[in-house]
C-alpha cells in the first residue's frame, strides 16, 4: 500500500506534464500560424515591442500634407533622424535606443514614405521634399535641432539647412548622402550607366536583391516584418519607379557639395566601406567643402550603417553630439 501511495503522485505529475506539453504545443502551433499567416499583424506587434524596448513611442500629427508618422523618446537636446529613399523610421531604432538617455530623439517617416500616405509623384522632387520637411518641422515645433540623415534624406536635410538655417544646429551624414559626386565610380554608378536601377523594387525578387546592394552582411529582421515591408513595397511598384525618376531626373538643384560651404554649422561625415551606392572616395571631397566637419570611415558596413552597425554608429554620433552639448 505504501508503494502504491508513492506511485499516485508520480502518475498525477506525468498526467499534468503531458497536459502542459500539449498546451505548449498548441500555443506554439498557433503562434507559428499567426507568425507566417498574418505577417502584417505580427509585424505591427513586433515593431511596437521593439520601439518600446528602445524607449520610443509611435506618434502621428496632422499636417497640410497629410498625416505624418514618427517615433519619439528620451530627454535632452533634440535629435531628428531622417531616412533615405524607400526607407522608413524603424531603420533608426537600434541607433536611437543608445541615444535616448541623453537626447530627445524624433525619428521621422518622410512625407510620402514609410507608414505615411503616398503622395503624387511631383511631391518627391527634392525642392518639394525640402518644403514638405519644413512643414513637418513647423508642425512639430522643431527648431535648432541636430539632424542625422541618410542618403536622399541627407540631401533633403541639407537643402533645408541651407534655406532655413534656424531649424538646424548640426548635421550628420550617416551613410553616404545623395548629391556628392564621387571621384571613383561606385557599383551603382556602373549599374546606372547600363540603365539598371537595382534600388527600385518591382517584384519580391527585387526586394531581396536590393538588400545585397545596401549591406555587405544583411542584418537580421524578423520574417513577418520583412514580409510585411516587402509586400507593401511590391504593391506600389509603379509608384516606386515614378519616385526614382522624379528624384534623380527632375530635381535640378545645387548638389550637397555646392551647398556645403554655406553650412556654418558643425557636421559629421560617417561613410562606410564598402558602400556600393556611393563610393567612399566622396567622403574626403565632402570634408573639404564643409566649413566645420569631422570625417569618420566605418569598416564592414554599406549604405545603411544604422542597420549594419548601429552600436558603432550610435557611439560615433553620440560622441559627436556630446562635443556640441558640452
Amino acid at each position: 500500500m505504501q508503494l502504491e501511495g508513492q506511485q499516485l503522485p508520480i502518475r498525477k505529475f506525468k498526467s499534468a506534464f503531458r497536459i502542459f506539453v500539449i498546451c505548449v504545443g498548441v500555443v506554439s502551433a498557433v503562434l507559428f500560424a499567426v507568425w507566417h499567416a498574418a505577417p502584417h499583424t505580427t509585424a505591427r506587434v513586433l515593431i511596437t515591442l521593439n520601439n518600446a524596448s528602445a524607449g520610443l513611442t509611435a506618434k502621428s500629427i496632422s499636417t497640410e500634407i497629410g498625416e505624418i508618422n514618427y517615433l519619439e523618446g528620451g530627454q535632452g537636446p533634440r535629435v531628428v533622424l531622417i531616412h533615405g529613399i524607400y526607407a522608413r523610421k524603424e531603420h533608426w531604432v537600434d541607433v536611437a535606443r543608445r541615444l535616448v538617455d541623453t537626447h530627445h530623439v524624433v525619428i521621422l517617416d518622410l512625407p510620402g514614405f514609410g507608414d505615411n500616405t503616398r503622395l503624387p509623384p511631383a511631391e518627391y522632387e527634392l525642392s518639394k521634399q525640402r518644403d514638405n520637411l519644413r512643414i513637418v518641422f513647423q508642425s512639430l515645433g522643431l527648431e535648432r535641432v541636430h539632424i542625422g540623415a541618410n542618403s536622399m534624406g541627407a540631401y533633403v536635410a541639407t537643402l533645408l539647412a541651407a534655406a532655413d538655417p534656424e531649424f538646424v544646429a548640426s548635421i550628420a551624414f550617416i551613410g553616404s548622402p545623395l548629391g556628392v559626386p564621387t571621384p571613383l565610380q561606385s557599383d551603382m554608378d556602373k549599374a546606372l550607366g547600363e540603365e539598371k536601377t537595382p534600388l527600385v523594387v518591382q517584384t519580391e525578387a527585387d526586394f531581396f536583391a536590393r538588400n545585397t546592394w545596401l549591406s555587405p552582411d544583411i542584418p537580421y529582421v524578423p520574417g513577418p516584418i520583412l514580409q510585411s515591408w516587402m509586400q507593401n513595397e511590391v504593391a506600389t511598384a509603379t509608384h516606386n519607379k515614378q519616385v526614382w525618376d522624379v528624384v534623380h531626373n527632375h530635381s535640378d538643384l545645387p548638389t550637397v557639395v555646392d551647398l556645403a560651404p554655406t553650412l556654418k554649422i558643425p557636421s559629421l561625415i560617417l561613410w562606410c566601406a564598402p558602400d556600393r551606392i556611393f563610393h567612399v572616395s566622396g567622403a574626403a571631397l565632402l570634408e573639404q567643402v564643409l566649413p566645420d566637419s569631422k570625417r569618420v570611415i566605418l569598416e564592414d558596413c554599406g549604405h545603411v550603417p544604422m542597420l549594419d552597425r548601429p552600436a558603432a554608429v550610435a557611439e560615433i554620433y553620440g560622441g559627436f553630439l556630446q562635443t556640441l552639448d558640452d
